[in-house]
């Protein structure tokens, strides 16, 4: 039998999710909100793959540097590590009724991009002058 989680009860753990699976009481918005979970997470799974794929490029790319290669490569796996803790964390709050916004998750990201861009401007144009 497959273990079922009841609203309030105590969640599968990740062995029996992997080995049984899992089946989940469809109360309210239950399988829409576990759903949108998911596609969440493989949206950051792609962004993960992607930006290692873009490292692999800029390694193999005379004209970057290797440490460029090597930060993005590190970016995309604490980006893959990230988004599978917060899709865990999320089906574990879910199942108890919970949701806390990713805000810090929110900050780091908008950070980084706005530190990549003026890295990338300021790398242009001193290389230009």
């Amino acid at each position: 039998t497959r273990p079922t989680a009841a609203a309030g009860s105590h969640f599968p753990s990740l062995a029996s999710l992997f080995v049984d699976g899992a089946v989940l009481q469809n109360k309210g918005s239950t399988a829409r909100d576990h759903l949108a979970n998911e596609r969440t997470y493989l949206a950051w799974m792609r962004t993960s793959l992607a930006l290692i794929g873009a490292s692999l490029g800029l390694l193999k790319w005379d004209a970057a540097e290797n440490s460029v290669g090597y930060i993005v490569a590190v970016l995309g796996v604490v980006c893959l590590i990230s988004s599978t803790e917060r899709y865990f964390s999320n089906m574990h709050r879910l199942e108890h009724g919970e949701f806390v916004p990713n805000v810090r998750g929110i900050l780091v990201v908008v950070v980084v991009v706005v530190t990549a861009i003026i890295s990338a401007f300021v790398l242009h144009f001193k290389h230009d002058l």
